[in-house]
């Protein structure tokens, strides 16, 4: 009888989990290992990549006193790439960027420029010789929901930044 009741068990559980097959989406990851859910965002995303308008260089995580982490990613930008694109990258791969505190995102104008900086990273870049080829830098607090994007005309040693929040 003990072995009749786990054979039925066993062949309730594996009906139920055929009928349950995961439907699927429209979540297309990217170059960028995007999930992009909204078609017009994927469809700006990944024309920004294959544009080569930004080209993502290199992360790096640095552990907090809390356990959590914070993030910089480098990014490569063409020189003449609008604040309206930067933006529409930055809208669409911000639900990639909701793990660990601070997510910063840094477009750099020069690849060969792109490094990280010597203090921490949310100290950011105070090096004249980098600000110099910074075009934009998006930062994402995923504690309290601050997302914001500062976008230089030029570069952040010469220009004043155009300081845009990211929904």
């Amino acid at each position: 009888m003990n072995q009749l009741t786990h054979l039925l068990t066993y062949a309730l559980i594996l009906s139920s989990l055929s009928c349950n097959k995961k439907q699927e989406t429209d979540e297309i990851p990217n170059a960028d290992s995007v999930k992009i859910i909204k078609p017009q965002q994927e469809k700006t995303t990944t024309n920004l990549m294959d544009k080569n308008l930004i080209k993502k260089i290199d992360s790096k995580q640095e552990i907090r006193n809390d356990g959590d982490y914070n993030q910089m990613t480098l990014f490569e930008v063409k020189e003449d790439i609008s604040l309206e694109q930067i933006k529409s990258y930055c809208s669409s791969v911000k639900p990639n960027y909701n793990n660990g505190y601070f997510q910063i995102l840094v477009f750099f104008k020069k690849p060969n420029s792109a490094r990280f900086p010597d203090n921490p990273l949310t100290a950011l870049h105070n090096d004249e010789k980098d600000s110099k080829n910074i075009k934009a830098v998006y930062t994402i607090n995923n504690i309290n929901g601050y997302s914001k994007l500062d976008y230089y005309e030029n570069n952040s040693f010469e220009s004043l930044a155009q300081s845009i929040e990211i929904q």
